[in-house]
């Protein structure tokens, strides 16, 4: 059996957000993106709860359902491809005579596709920026008393 790796890309907002989602109180919120990467945090902080944990444990369940939808549709275009070789292959060295005419046509192998659903949250947010780091993240709208999900 082979392994099959796919690397799936989360996409940000318009305003280069990334959605994250606490795993202790499950309370949503985005961070800015590019800046994240570009300072190597190692983990988040809840903005909500103050919960602290590494960056891939903040995965939101919009992000998760796009992740499956995105390798599901990987997955069902590699088994198109490799049963259109298989056919191809199978038949290749099959002639046709005055009898029987083979003719092989494996455009038509379709698995189907599933609808790759958004990863965006659907919840309206406040922009914030940290008055102590500078750091831009969003909180869900009317959220009180909030914490920078990178500054100690």
């Amino acid at each position: 059996m082979t392994d099959m790796v796919v690397n799936i890309d989360l996409p940000t907002d318009e305003a280069g957000m990334l959605p994250r989602q606490c795993p202790s109180c499950d309370g949503q919120f985005t961070i800015h993106g590019e800046t994240y990467e570009q300072e190597h945090y190692l983990n988040l902080r809840c903005p909500y709860c103050d919960w602290i944990a590494e960056f891939d444990e903040f995965l939101t369940e919009e992000q998760a359902e796009y992740g499956n939808a995105v390798a599901e549709n990987e997955a069902r275009q590699m088994l198109e491809d490799q049963f259109a070789d298989m056919f191809e292959d199978a038949f290749s060295g099959t002639g046709s005579s005055d009898f029987i005419e083979v003719e092989t046509n494996t455009d038509d192998i379709d698995f189907g596709h599933r609808n790759t659903p958004s990863p965006h949250l659907a919840i309206e947010t406040d922009q914030v920026t940290c008055s102590d780091c500078g750091f831009s993240f969003a909180v869900e709208e009317g959220s009180g008393n909030i914490s920078c999900p990178v500054c100690r």
